[in-house]
């Protein structure tokens, strides 16, 4: 997978798989690192994701094992992330999808449910 797609496929994955009245080790792990590695960076312009990229070496495991995840569904649903929030941003693609989850393709759907289910902790 290419690094190019962790930030936003976290941001994705993050909102559009998990709960909102949990939080998973993985992503409390990812917080502590990105705040760690990327402190005082600006978002925009692709400056956090070229901090992440420069700095996944440093990354936990967890972090490292929720971006790898985030970015196969981001993969599995960018067609459908496209379609339906062509002007999402990181901070938006969860409320903009939450709507549309019903009217994703089978290959999105998919992805979201087996990263949602226990299988894909």
């Amino acid at each position: 997978m290419k690094s190019a797609f962790y930030a936003i496929a976290l941001g994705a994955a993050m909102v559009l798989t998990a709960s909102t009245a949990s939080v998973r080790a993985e992503d409390r792990d990812c917080t502590v690192d990105l705040k760690a590695v990327c402190a005082g960076i600006a978002p925009g312009e692709g400056h956090i994701r070229a901090c992440i990229e420069a700095h996944m070496s440093e990354l936990s495991v967890g972090c490292s094992s929720r971006l790898s995840k985030a970015a196969w569904v981001f993969s599995e649903c960018k067609g459908d992330i496209q379609q339906f929030c062509p002007q999402a941003t990181y901070g938006n693609i969860a409320d903009c999808m939450r709507p549309h989850l019903g009217e994703t393709s089978d290959q999105c759907r998919g992805a979201m449910a087996f990263i949602a289910s226990p299988a894909g902790d």
